[in-house]
Formats: C-alpha cells, structure tokens, sequence
C-alpha cells in the first residue's frame, strides 16, 4: 500500500503539513511563535522530544530502525492538529535529520533556519553543549548514555565517530560546537538533494524580515493574518533569547583557529563570514 501523505486512517494529508527545522538555536522558537499567531494554523514548537530525539540518534548513528512507530506518533498529532485547523506546522530542530521520512509520509513542506556560526556556537556555550567529557571507548560504535545528562539531551546532541571522535574530543567546546553547526547544516542540505524544489525553502535568520516571512506562508500554502506590527514585537524579543552570552572577543587563538576551521565549508555555502578577524573590524 502507498502511504506517502496519509495518516493514522489512511486519510490524504497533501499540503497541509509543514516543519521549521535547523541546526537549533537558529530561530525554530521565533518561527513557531510567529506562525502561533495565524488564526487557521495549528503550530508547535518541539511537540515530542523523546520521539524524535530518538529517531535523530538512530538516524545519526545509522542504527537499523523500522520508522513507523515514528512515523505512527506524527500522524496521530498532525491529524489532531488537522481537527480544527487547515494546516499543521511544528518547529523543531530535533527534526533536522528525519526529513526524507516527513517528506515521504506526508508530503510535507520544510522550512530550513539558518544563523551566523559564531551567533550559534556562543548561544550554545551558553547552553552547556559539551560541557561533560564523553566516555565512549569504542568510537565506530554509537555511545552510550552519558551520565548526567538529561535523556533528550544525549540523544540530541550529537557526536562524531571514527577517526575524528578524538580529534573532535581534543577540541574546545567552541571548536566543538562548530563542528556541530557545520555538519548539522551539511546533513540538511544532503537530505535536500531527494526532494523537489517546491517542498523546502532556506531562510536566513538575520534577513527573515516581514516581508520574506510572508513569502515564507505563500510557500506553505497560505496568506499570513499576523499584523507587522505583531511581526516585528516578536522579531526585537525573540523567544529564547538567553542572557550572559559569550562572545567571540572572549575567544582564545586556539579556539578562533578551531573555529574558522571546522565552519569553513558550510559558511562559504551559506554566505556567511566566518573569519574572526572581520566578524571583529
């Protein structure tokens, strides 16, 4: 039986599906609190971490699972979320690696964030990303729980294996850190590549203006109802801003070189400067 774009019944969900989806940190809340306020769309931010911190785990460390179960649980509350309004969106970074899945299943539609590298590995310093050494003796295989860290959160946060595992763990968090943001956002773009063109949209979060939010609800299938002025009270205090956040002047030169070396190629794609030394003049 095809299943593409059918829920739990069987029932067609075509174009009325859509997620926001990046690397975290990235403006998935600011999304979800915008789009919230669209009368006729039914919007969540991170509406199951267990369900898909999991399946972003077995599909980062290319464990063999049967999807359903995943797959199973979206539908039920997509088609919820389909009760009472004509469109259901959830904005979720843990997402980011289960995408052919969604597209599959659902049809559904994909809204990729994107923010400055330097933007995001200070917010997740500040965060407490890889904080804790990881105790993984064999690194060819996926680790193991890591004490001290909250379930969803060693699912989520993701490490390399093989040869670079231990160069990854001679790093500092920032270097760390940008490892994650660069592979993050090369595994998206990856998964891009077996999609149609019609069904994933890249926004910057630094350009995501009133206007190009507006074109950002033509491309999911409706016209916005939120008022600019709503728009733009969100944009200034953006959800999940944190306080105290470092900054790159507080960079050692090791770090700035670990850095500039591990975002490289993915902020040359995505047009972002990356040299310390011009983030600084």
């Amino acid at each position: 039986m095809n299943i593409k774009s059918r829920g739990v019944n069987g029932k067609k969900l075509n174009e009325r599906v859509g997620f926001a989806i990046g690397t975290g940190r990235c403006g998935t809340h600011f999304i979800a609190k915008v789009i919230d306020l669209e009368p006729n769309i039914a919007c969540v931010h991170e509406r199951n971490p267990l369900n898909e911190t999991f399946h972003r785990y077995c599909k980062w460390y290319g464990l063999p699972i049967d999807h359903e179960g995943f797959l199973q649980t979206k539908a039920f509350e997509i088609e919820q979320d389909l009760k009472n309004h004509s469109f259901s969106f959830e904005s979720s970074a843990y997402l980011s690696l289960s995408i052919q899945e969604l597209y599959t299943r659902f049809d559904a539609k994909f809204i990729f964030l994107v923010r400055s590298p330097e933007k995001v590995v200070n917010s997740y310093l500040r965060k407490g990303w890889y904080k804790q050494p990881i105790f993984r003796v064999d690194p060819s295989l996926p680790p193991s729980y890591q004490n001290g860290l909250e379930f969803r959160h060693f699912l989520g946060r993701i490490i390399p294996s093989s040869t670079k595992f231990q160069l990854w763990c001679r790093m500092s968090r920032v270097g760390k850190l940008a490892w994650y943001w660069n592979m993050l956002n090369a595994k998206v773009l990856e998964q891009f590549q077996t999609l149609p063109a019609t069904h994933w949209r890249l926004e910057k979060l630094e350009e995501l203006s009133y206007w190009r939010y507006q074109e950002v609800a033509q491309f999911l299938g409706f016209q916005t109802q939120v008022p600019q002025e709503k728009y733009e009270i969100l944009a200034q205090r953006r959800p999940g801003a944190q306080t105290n956040v470092p900054t790159i002047e507080s960079w050692t030169e090791s770090e700035i070189a670990e850095f500039e070396t591990e975002v490289a190629p993915m902020a040359k794609k995505l047009g972002y400067e990356y040299r310390i030394s011009c983030l600084l003049s």
